[in-house]
């Protein structure tokens, strides 16, 4: 299933469902309509967010056959959401961004790094996530920034001393993240043996989208091709099976030193060929059952 959020004129937001055929309609009145019509109960509280939406194992089975009744009653067109409803980031304010250094040995090298006997762990502020098509914002001052496209993780479920065998049991679902980085920002703040945190932190620098697809709808998180391109030319083209530490492994990892909370997300590092960004680009990433997250870049004071 592929949950997205919505807003529409006037701040209102919503919970959406995309179909294959790019379709768009809301939840709760898809929902409301199919028990209204007798198809299901109309006491069904449809969920308030992308997440709880994700969460809820009977939600795929009734939204099918939501769809399917109001389809042949003639009902679903009055369930699509407006054409100017604004496609959101799913989770707008994550828990936590637990991101991932250095994930693919051919970015470690173009980076000059060695690759590390353990995972590389540092934080992304929440504030930095932006929805698709939603500007990257590059200030004037601050010198060259990076795009770096990545397959985030969206947990479902917390937990400490999780084991490898048991952490997808974690997981909600996937979407596609962008962690625009402030390169020489950050390089200038490794030579001083300082954190990474503001270089990747800063406002619109965490383009995320543009659904978050449910775990059961992704059959294998270790075989899906990313592509990041700028105005149309591939810059990254790589697989998910290329990562040096899977899923599993990194849900582990991170639960031995702290627990693991709901709305929790994981960015999994980038491939190879990062490179930078400037005003009047255009970044699309492009995850493999996913979908595609484009922005545009532009430049602020």
């Amino acid at each position: 299933m592929r949950l997205a959020l919505f807003e529409a004129a006037g701040g209102t937001r919503t919970v959406g469902v995309l179909g294959d055929d790019g379709r768009r309609h809301d939840l709760r009145r898809m929902l409301r309509a199919w028990g209204e019509s007798g198809g299901g109960s109309p006491a069904i509280e449809p969920p308030g967010t992308v997440l709880e939406a994700a969460l809820d194992p009977a939600l795929g089975a009734r939204v099918e056959e939501a769809g399917a009744t109001l389809a042949r009653r003639g009902l679903l067109d009055a369930c699509a959401l407006p054409d100017d409803a604004r496609l959101m980031a799913p989770l707008p304010r994550p828990n936590r961004i637990l991101a991932i250094g250095r994930n693919y040995a051919e970015h470690a090298r173009e980076s000059g790094a060695e690759v590390h006997e353990e995972p590389i762990v540092f934080l992304k502020a929440s504030t930095s996530v932006i929805g698709p098509e939603a500007a990257i914002e590059i200030p004037e001052w601050v010198g060259r920034v990076d795009y770096e496209g990545e397959l985030l993780v969206v947990l479902g479920r917390g937990g400490k001393h999780v084991s490898e065998a048991d952490a997808m049991e974690l997981v909600a679902g996937y979407t596609i993240f962008n962690d625009v980085t402030a390169r020489e920002m950050q390089r200038a703040d490794q030579a001083r043996k300082h954190p990474w945190f503001r270089s990747k932190s800063m406002d619109t620098f965490g383009p995320m989208g543009p659904c978050l697809v449910t775990a059961d709808a992704v059959p294998d998180p270790h075989a899906l091709r990313i592509r990041l391109s700028v105005n149309g030319e591939v810059r990254q083209d790589d697989t998910t099976a290329s990562m040096i530490y899977g899923i599993p492994a990194l849900i582990a990892f991170l639960s031995r030193f702290f627990a693991l909370e709901p709305g929790d997300v994981i960015a999994t590092g980038t491939p190879s060929g990062v490179g930078a960004l400037s005003p009047g680009d255009r970044v699309e990433v492009a995850v493999e059952g996913l979908g595609v997250l484009s922005n545009p870049v532009v430049r602020t004071p």
